[in-house]
């Protein structure tokens, strides 16, 4: 919850009495089960941050398709501890593995800016004089220049956007299991996607100086785990039906105007897919020329891999390989074996060859 004023003590105060910083350990793999699901209360002020952060920017989200952590804006926050884990290598690759044949863009902040991860132990006021722990994903562009506030706030506008896509198909997934199975679910309480919804903050100062400086901005999700499987990123990865059908969801419910990829996270003992850091590729403005092909034939547009209509099929084709039964509880069309507009694109049936 947003915290008030009167609350919050300065970082430099809060952290007055911190000296030195914490070994920084990049190999641990540490972290309890107990760490992921509670925040932990002390009153020993924390020993030397690593990173004194402040928090610039929070969005507001519906819980039903998101997880997000108790920042307000203004609040001063505490890095005791930082891991850079193999476990979460995976979150780099979108960048790091770009190439002009790939089919993500290659320019914008969320695909020409490469980023480096954290799990960050976060230490913050409890309000009544203790402080309280939790693990966090810290995220900042390997590039200083690129660790602007602008920069960060499109990490947070994507996952915003997505986890309003899995508001949505959350509360379509509880409404179809009380119909078929019974029971009063709804989009918190079925099993469904979550994001981990980030918030931007600045650094004030601190001891490690290699994540960012101050006046930088950063991110900070609550994403306690330590590591990510990608569940839709390429079309190499194994098949798991939620996060797939919330792919097909997000194309088929914008009409392709937005394709969310790079779905990655992990599934939690509940079955619940949880998503971090995902991308929102928006196509671009069709050109004059553009349209007026559109008029005279759309027979091409197909064979067209490279842009507008024909780089959609191709990303939908390959990021989907097949449906499952919870696509086709949304998308009426692949109850036929027509050929059909699909998700607002001139496809066959999802990518299956026309089957």
């Amino acid at each position: 919850g947003m915290s008030t004023s009167g609350e919050r003590a300065p970082a430099f105060s809060l952290f007055a009495a911190c000296t030195s910083a914490l070994p920084l350990d990049t190999d641990c793999l540490c972290g309890s089960q107990a760490d992921v699901k509670t925040t932990k209360h002390t009153t020993a002020a924390p020993k030397g941050p690593a990173l004194a952060l402040r928090i610039a920017h929070v969005p507001i989200v519906d819980s039903g398709g998101a997880r997000v952590g108790s920042f307000g804006v203004g609040d001063d926050v505490a890095i005791t501890q930082l891991e850079q884990l193999k476990g979460l290598g995976p979150l780099s690759w979108r960048c790091d593995r770009a190439s002009a044949g790939s089919l993500y863009p290659n320019a914008g902040p969320r695909f020409g800016v490469q980023y480096k991860f954290w799990r960050a132990k976060v230490v913050t006021s409890d309000g009544n004089g203790g402080f309280e722990e939790s693990w966090c994903l810290l995220s900042s562009a390997a590039q200083s220049k690129n660790r602007t506030i602008e920069v960060m706030q499109a990490a947070v506008d994507d996952a915003t956007t997505v986890a309003g896509y899995a508001y949505a198909f959350n509360e379509q997934t509880a409404q179809l299991h009380n119909e078929e199975i019974g029971g009063d679910h709804d989009a918190e309480s079925v099993v469904g996607v979550r994001v981990c919804v980030p918030v931007a903050a600045f650094v004030l100062g601190g001891s490690n100086m290699e994540v960012a400086q101050p006046g930088q901005a950063i991110t900070l999700a609550p994403f306690p785990y330590t590591q990510v499987t990608k569940f839709v990123y390429d079309g190499q990865e194994e098949f798991v039906e939620i996060a797939q059908a919330f792919f097909h969801y997000c194309m088929w419910r914008s009409q392709g105007k937005e394709v969310v990829a790079d779905l990655q996270g992990i599934e939690d003992e509940d079955g619940d897919i949880l998503i971090v850091d995902p991308v929102v590729i928006r196509p671009t403005a069709p050109t004059v020329g553009d349209l007026l092909g559109t008029l005279v034939t759309q027979r091409h547009q197909a064979e067209d891999a490279t842009s507008g209509q024909g780089v959609e099929q191709l990303r939908f084709e390959t990021w989907h390989p097949k449906c499952g039964q919870l696509c086709k509880a949304f998308d009426a069309t692949r109850r036929s074996a027509q050929c059909r507009r699909q998700c607002g694109l001139a496809l066959p049936s999802c990518g299956v060859g026309g089957g």
